[in-house]
C-alpha cells in the first residue's frame, strides 16, 4: 500500500516549514548581529599573562602570594601527566586567563563530562589506537591475565587539596558489595560470574584478582567518562554521607545526591574545571581552575590555561542556533544539528566563528531494531527466519531516507559500528568492512516479495496485507520518536512504512513520549525500533555485534548473559555463536587475535543477518570555534561516547588569545 497523497502532502508541508524556519533564523541573528554593532561575547583577560614563562595562572599565583594555596610544586604529582598535542589544529603552549562560554543540552551534563569530565586511571589515545597513561602512570597483568596491578602517581590530589590514593577505588569497591547501595559489581569484574576481589597494598596500587582471565579491564578503565566518575570517589568527604560513617543517615539517599560531581559544588573532583557554582536558576553553571589539576604542557606549565567556564543549559535547539549565529559561544563541540548547517556557514564571518566537521562515524542514524525476543511468539518466529528480515531490508528505500531526511548528505548502507574502529584499520579490515556496508542494503521490492512467497505467507486480506500463519493480519508496530523529538527519524519511519506496506506488511507508527520509547526497547516491549549506531572498540561497547546486554537488538538475550542465566532467553543458533565469540575475545590476551574474533562476528552478521537494518550514515559532526579560541583540533571524532572524544584531545591546552571589543 503506497503513502496516500495527503501523507506526501503533510510530509512535504513539514519541510516547507523548516526550510522558511530556517530563514528566519538567519535574517533574525543577522538582525541582532547588526543592531549591536558586533557580537557581545567579552573576555576578561586582564590577569592573563603574555608568553610561555608562568608556569601556573596568575589567579593561582595571587593566591600562594597571599598564603591561600601551597606553592605548585606541592600541588602536582611527582610526575605530572604530558598533555599530548600531536594533533592537526594544535597551534602552541597558551596563555593563561579568559571564560569560556558554551552550552550544554541538559541538566546531567553529558555533553560537558565528554570535553572536560574525563579523568580515569587508564585513558583512550586520540587517535583511539590504544590506550595511555591516566591517573595510574602504568599497569600489568600476572602470566594468565587473572591478576592486574596499578600503580597511581605519587602526589595526586583532589581539587580540595586532599590526597588522592587506592583508597577512593577501594571505598568504591565496598559500595559495589553494599546491597544498600544502588553499585553493584561492574560488568568487567565478572569472570564466570564472580566478582573481583581489590587489594590495596599501600596507598599507590590498586591489585584487581579475577576468577580467571580478564585482559580487558585497562580498555573498560578507561572507556566512558561514566566509569572513572563512579570509581573516583573522594572517601574524605562523602563518608560524612555514609550510614557506616555518620549515624545521622540510615541508608544512602543523601549519600548519592551528594556524590553527583556536576550538581554538588563541594565535591572534590578530579576534573580540570570543578562546578563552583550555578546562576539563573541552575541554567547557568560555573566552572573554575582546579588548582591541583595533575596535567601539564610540554613545557611543565599546569593545565588548564582557561580560568573558568560559563555554561548555559539550553534544551531548544532554535535557541542553540541564535546563540552561536550571534557569536555568544567560544568554542562547542555537541549539540548542533546537521540541518543547521548552511546557517551556520553563512553566519561565520559575522559571527566571529569557524566552522569544523569532525566526524561521526556513525554506521546508521538510525538503525532499525528488530526485536529477536518480540514478546508476540508468531513475529518472534517470523523475525528469525533469515529470509523475514532480508525482505524487510530490501523494503527500504535508503536512497530516499538520505534525501528527505539528511538533504543528501549522508550515505545510504546498511547498519554498522564505526569503519574508522581499530578493529578494522588495517586493508583486509576495511575489505570486511565494505562487504559489510554492502551486506543487505538494496532496495528492490520483487525480491522482497519474492522472500515472503518463499516463506509461504500468500494470503492476503481485502486491503492487500499478507495474512500471518494464525491468520491475522501482519501488522508491525514500529516505535519512532515524534517529529518535535527527532525529525529525521520521524521521517525515515513515514519512508520505511511506504516500503513495507508495498510487500504486504501492514506497517503502523507508534510514537510514544522520548521515556517510554526509551523503557519498551530496554524491557524489549517493541518489535521494530530504533538508534542511532556508532562505536569504535566493540571490546568494551560490544553490544551492537554480541548480544551481552539486554538493549537494542537482543534484549533478552542480553539480560540472559546479564544475569548469568537467571534471567532473560538463553541464546541459540547465531546468538549463541556470537557470545562464544565474545567469551573467547575476553580470555585471549593477544591483541590481533581479539581483533580476528570480532571480523568472525561481523562475518556471522554479513552471513546470518541483517539483524538490525540500515538506513543512511556518516554524517559529519559540527564544532564551532570562535576566531579567538586556538588548540582545538581540526578533525577528530564526535560520535561513540565510548572513547570519550574531544576529552582525549586535552581541551585543558585551549587558550584565549584575543578580547573582542
Amino acid at each position: 500500500m503506497k503513502m496516500t497523497g495527503s501523507e506526501y502532502g503533510m510530509q512535504s508541508a513539514r519541510h516547507r516549514r523548516r526550510i522558511l524556519t530556517s530563514g528566519f533564523y538567519l535574517v533574525y541573528s543577522i538582525f541582532l548581529i547588526s543592531c549591536s554593532g558586533s557580537p557581545t561575547l567579552r573576555q576578561d583577560l586582564t590577569d592573563a599573562q603574555v608568553g610561555v614563562e608562568a608556569k601556573e595562572a596568575p589567579m593561582l599565583a595571587k593566591l600562594v602570594a597571599e598564603g591561600k594555596l601551597p606553592p605548585l610544586e606541592e600541588r602536582l604529582p611527582e610526575h605530572p601527566l604530558v598533555a599530548k598535542y600531536d594533533f592537526d589544529g594544535y597551534e602552541r603552549p597558551g596563555i593563561y586567563g579568559g571564560t569560556w562560554h558554551r552550552f550544554h543540552t541538559s541538566a546531567d551534563m553529558g555533553s560537558w563530562k565528554m570535553v572536560a569530565g574525563y579523568a580515569p586511571l587508564v585513558r583512550w589515545r586520540f587517535d583511539c589506537t590504544g590506550l595511555e597513561p591516566g591517573l595510574a602512570e602504568s599497569w600489568e597483568f600476572n602470566e594468565d591475565g587473572s591478576v592486574l596491578t596499578l600503580h597511581i602517581r605519587k602526589g595526586l590530589r583532589w581539587s580540595d587539596g586532599h590526597p588522592f590514593t587506592s583508597e577512593s577505588f577501594a571505598f568504591y569497591y565496598e559500595l559495589c558489595l553494599d546491597e544498600r547501595h544502588q553499585h553493584r559489581p561492574p560488568v568487567w569484574c565478572l569472570v564466570d560470574g564472580k566478582p573481583m576481589k581489590v587489594r590495596t597494598p599501600d596507598d599507590y596500587t590498586i591489585v584487581m584478582e579475577f576468577a580467571g582471565p580478564n585482559w580487558l579491564v585497562p580498555l573498560w578503565l578507561a572507556t566512558g567518562f561514566w566509569w572513572s566518575d563512579d570509581y573516583n570517589i573522594p572517601k574524605h568527604y562523602m563518608k560524612q554521607f555514609h550510614p557506616d560513617y555518620n549515624p545521622e543517615y540510615k541508608d544512602f539517599i543523601e549519600f548519592e545526591r551528594k556524590d553527583l560531581t556536576h550538581q554538588n559544588p563541594d565535591r572534590p573532583t578530579l576534573w580540570p574545571w570543578r562546578v563552583a557554582r550555578y546562576e539563573k536558576g541552575g541554567y547557568r553553571v560555573i566552572l573554575e581552575r582546579n588548582p591541583y589539576y595533575y596535567v601539564v604542557d610540554n613545557l611543565g606549565r599546569q593545565l588548564p590555561y582557561i580560568d573558568r567556564v560559563k555554561s548555559n543549559l539550553i534544551p531548544d535547539p532554535q535557541v542553540r542556533v541564535l546563540k552561536i549565529l550571534a557569536g555568544e559561544v567560544d568554542c562547542q563541540y555537541r549539540g548542533m544539528e546537521l540541518r543547521d548547517l548552511a546557517l551556520y556557514m553563512k553566519g561565520q564571518e559575522p559571527g566571529g566563528y569557524q566552522v569544523r566537521k569532525w566526524k561521526s562515524t556513525a554506521g546508521a542514524q538510525p538503525a532499525i531494531l528488530m526485536n529477536w525476543t518480540d514478546p508476540d511468539p508468531v513475529l518472534r518466529q517470523l523475525i528469525r527466519d533469515q529470509r523475514f528480515r532480508k525482505a524487510l531490508a530490501l523494503g527500504i528505500d535508503r536512497e530516499k531516507c538520505n534525501e528527505i531526511a539528511w538533504r543528501g548528505l549522508l550515505q545510504p548502507q546498511a547498519a554498522t559500528v564505526s569503519q574508522e574502529g581499530w578493529h578494522f584499520a588495517d586493508a583486509s579490515g576495511q575489505i570486511l568492512f565494505e562487504e559489510w556496508k554492502r551486506a543487505d542494503a538494496d532496495f528492490d521490492l520483487d525480491r522482497a516479495n519474492a522472500l515472503l512467497d518463499d516463506m509461504g505467507l500468500l494470503e492476503r486480506d481485502k486491503e492487500g496485507y499478507r495474512l500471518r500463519p494464525d491468520g491475522k493480519r501482519l501488522t508491525i508496530v514500529m516505535d519512532v520518536p515524534s517529529s518535535n523529538l527527532n525529525s529525521q527519524e520521524n521521517d525515515i519511519g513515514l519512508i520505511i512504512q511506504e516500503g513495507w506496506r508495498q510487500i504486504g506488511i501492514d506497517a503502523v507508527l507508534y510514537t510514544p513520549p522520548g521515556a517510554e520509547l526509551s523503557l519498551r526497547r530496554t524491557l524489549g516491549e517493541f518489535t521494530i525500533s530504533m538508534h542511532g549506531e556508532a562505536e569504535m572498540d566493540l571490546f568494551t561497547y560490544p553490544d551492537w555485534v554480541f548480544p551481552t546486554l539486554p538493549k537494542y537488538w537482543h534484549p533478552k538475550v542480553g539480560k540472559w548473559y546479564e544475569t548469568g542465566g537467571k534471567e532473560g532467553e538463553k541464546p541459540t543458533g547465531p546468538m549463541k555463536e556470537l557470545l562464544d565469540l565474545y567469551d573467547k575475545i575476553k580470555e585471549e590476551k593477544d591483541l590481533q587475535k581479539r581483533h580476528e574474533y570480532v571480523r568472525q562476528a561481523v562475518r556471522i552478521h554479513i552471513e546470518k543477518g541483517p539483524f538490525h537494518l540500515g538506513t543512511a550514515a556518516r554524517s559529519p559532526s559540527l564544532v564551532i570555534v570562535a576566531d579567538h579560541f586556538h588548540n582545538v583540533p581540526n578533525d577528530g571524532i564526535l560520535g561513540p561516547w565510548a572513547i570519550v572524544t574531544p576529552a582525549t584531545s586535552y581541551p585543558e591546552q585551549c587558550f584565549i588569545e584575543s578580547s573582542r571589543p
